[in-house]
């Protein structure tokens, strides 16, 4: 039977939320950026001074916020933007007292005490305000990064997380070349006071702005934390690292917690235009580079962009906007030193040059030596004839490129002869906006929305030259938060706070032909290439589980990260006491849907059975880059009239393909085009299929031809 919900209930569980906003334990309580005045107003004898008018100006955007001293003479007035305040208080009988240039920084308190003298209120007394040199209103340890450090610092990249470095106890874990602002791990990999690295929360005006950089308890870094969007540093009015003795409000994380506040608009149109540009003229080669007579390396960096800010109404509503852009161009190069890719001669099945270091045997001749074991006859001249060279073998070895350089050492191997310092990391595009809006509805109530996003795309590793090679590197970052201040009266404040934050990690091969490969182009049969939806297949899979042969293996995956956020936080002024109590609820999401081309089968070669003998042989003991036999040798085929899979398989040794159709987690949301993709395009349903093909040579001792299918 249903149950009824009655009007009752609804009131029931509408006091159960407010007691828990009333009394659950500061460390849910909204993380917040703002900062707040308080203070006790006393006369010349020391006597406090209740029923005060108190109003706090800011002095930048012209709007006030007014409250009253209670019988304790106390006050307080929360959730300011950092900035400069003048504090005014009036009271019949006293003089008025103005104190100007308040400054105010983020998340911070503000102590005044102010001392009414006897006379008319006509009359005035004026105080500056000193700069405070000592906190004494909490325990919080960390360091306060303001405009003037922002505009005076070197920023790299204009990255403002940069200065984080400066706090005590902070040590930097990321790689040092990963310095870009879409560089979300590296930027921030600090060490907190001996906690890992990645491990410290980070807040823009209150809200969350973190992702995990790997998903799973067995990725390489599982739940580091990155920084899932970074703000053109002339938008930032401050930002706060506190790495010892937090509020209780933070708690969120092992380390500290670094807040961030968004400039906000003023009274006055004003605002800020860049051009930095590094110049790939200037630079110089490297030694290796040289070493190798390769020529300099491209490396260029341009970031323009601008900001602006103003009011929409005068003390009234205000905007604030930002754009930056950075195309940027390094070195970059993945893989081993020692990586390599067959000559043209090995291409032909002429290892002859190698022969002194290692030989090649026809697994053909195989014959039993008893126990188990099997031993067979070298190739003449270490060559493999060409009739023996499948054709998909010489497809496939058509994507990859020819030696960029002779190698490390051309008489012992081709190892290291694809190294190539001038291979760059393109990024063509990085573009973030943000847009805020500040709006002061009444004297009672005020709220603020903002709105970020960037997106980068990367392309690097691209070895080959050929869609068998090359990574497509995308971040999207969303941000969006709403803020609201209401005031029901000088001694109680509510603050209510909804955000949203999304961070989007892609990956996938590099060209566009790789998306969608046409696996008949490398010999594949047009029933195996049907089995696999356009959205899955890539250049099929290729591992190399011995020496430094090229691999083409790509664990790629589109990877949304969400968060969503709502926040209250009431504070109420009870005598001379102050309770803050609130709730935060933190809802992440976090799904992933595999773009590898695994999914087009993976192929793995050894040299089971090119070498003398199938327990130990002496062609084990080559030079690097071929020692354990060239892995290339797997490409070449042993004839078998199979039908339908003859061109699926050629190898002398073990061959496995397996093939993922569908998705491991599957993804509700249409995913973003990389390369023009639309939504329609992916499969229409879930489904697994592995397709395990095992072939050995006509062997008498080495058994059958073997087949496994499971679906």
């Amino acid at each position: 039977m249903q149950r009824k919900r009655t009007p009752a209930s609804f009131v029931h569980w509408a006091v159960v939320f407010l007691l828990m906003a009333l009394v659950l334990p500061a460390s849910l309580h909204a993380q917040e950026t703002r900062g707040r005045i308080t203070g006790r107003v006393t006369d010349t004898t020391k006597a406090t001074v209740p029923g005060a008018s108190v109003t706090v100006t800011d002095v930048s955007r012209g709007t006030t916020v007014s409250a009253t001293t209670n019988e304790q003479g106390l006050f307080q007035v929360n959730y300011l933007l950092p900035g400069t305040y003048t504090v005014t208080v009036e009271l019949t009988g006293f003089k008025k007292h103005i104190q100007g240039n308040v400054q105010l920084q983020i998340s911070e308190t503000r102590n005044l005490p102010v001392v009414l003298e006897v006379g008319g209120i006509q009359e005035a007394v004026s105080v500056s305000a000193e700069a405070v040199t000592l906190n004494t209103t909490d325990g919080s340890m960390g360091l306060v990064v303001d405009q003037q450090r922002l505009a005076s610092l070197p920023l790299i990249h204009g990255d403002p997380y940069k200065i984080m470095g400066l706090a005590t106890g902070l040590a930097h874990t990321g790689d040092p070349r990963l310095d870009r602002p879409f560089e979300p791990t590296h930027i921030i990999g600090f060490a907190f006071d001996g906690t890992r690295g990645n491990r410290s929360d980070l807040l823009i005006d209150g809200l969350p702005s973190t992702a995990t950089a790997n998903s799973g308890a067995n990725a390489n870094n599982a739940f580091t934390i990155i920084a899932t969007y970074v703000p053109q540093s002339d938008l930032v009015q401050e930002f706060k690292v506190q790495t010892a003795t937090f509020d209780s409000q933070f708690g969120n994380t092992e380390g500290g917690v670094t807040s961030m506040a968004i400039k906000s608009g003023t009274n006055r149109l004003h605002g800020s235009a860049y051009y930095f540009a590094e110049p790939s003229s200037l630079g110089a080669n490297d030694v290796f580079g040289n070493a190798r007579g390769q020529s300099k390396i491209e490396s260029n960096s341009n970031r323009p962009g601008f900001t602006i800010m103003g009011p929409v109404l005068k003390d009234r509503t205000f905007f604030t906007f930002g754009y930056e852009r950075i195309t940027d161009q390094r070195p970059r190069f993945d893989i081993a030193g020692t990586s390599w890719v067959p000559t043209e001669a090995m291409r032909n099945g002429d290892f002859s040059a190698y022969s002194s270091q290692i030989k090649i045997y026809d697994p053909l001749t195989r014959t039993s030596i008893g126990g188990g074991q099997y031993t067979g006859t070298q190739f003449s001249n270490n060559v493999i004839p060409a009739n023996r060279i499948d054709p998909v073998a010489k497809a496939i070895l058509s994507y990859y490129s020819l030696p960029k350089n002779p190698g490390t050492n051309p008489a012992t191997g081709p190892a290291g002869n694809i190294s190539d310092a001038t291979l760059a990391e393109q990024t063509k595009a990085y573009n973030t906006v943000t847009g805020r809006v500040d709006q002061k509805i009444s004297d009672k109530n005020r709220m603020f929305g903002r709105f970020s996003w960037y997106q980068r795309d990367s392309h690097y590793d691209n070895y080959l030259g050929s869609a068998a090679s090359g990574t497509l590197f995308q971040f999207i970052s969303w941000q969006g938060v709403v803020d609201d201040v209401h005031v029901f009266n000088p001694t109680t404040v509510l603050n209510v706070r909804f955000g949203y934050n999304r961070f989007d990690r892609n990956s996938d091969m590099e060209l566009p032909e790789a998306i969608g490969f046409d696996l008949t182009k490398v010999g594949f049969p047009t029933q195996y290439n049907t089995l696999i939806s356009d959205v899955n297949r890539r250049f099929p899979r290729l591992d190399f589980t011995s020496g430094d042969m090229v691999s083409v293996a790509y664990g790629n995956d589109f990877r949304p990260v969400t968060s969503n956020t709502i926040a209250a936080t009431l504070n109420k002024s009870l005598g001379a006491h102050t309770v803050k109590t609130g709730v935060e609820i933190r809802d992440y999401a976090e799904r992933s849907r595999s773009t590898g081309n695994a999914q087009s089968g993976q192929y793995a070669f050894s040299n089971t059975y090119t070498r003398q003998n199938s327990a130990s042989g002496t062609d084990l003991s080559g030079p690097a880059g071929l020692r354990h036999v060239p892995p290339w040798n797997a490409l070449h085929h042993v004839d078998h009239a199979i039908p339908d899979i003859r061109r699926v398989l050629h190898h002398v040794g073990v061959l496995r393909a397996r093939r993922l159709a569908g998705q491991q987690q599957s993804d509700p949301e249409p995913r973003p085009a990389l390369r023009g993709r639309k939504a329609a395009d992916r499969a229409p349903k879930p489904e697994r299929l592995r397709l395990r093909l095992q072939l050995r040579p006509a062997d008498p001792g080495d058994g059958p031809v073997e087949i496994r299918g499971a679906q």
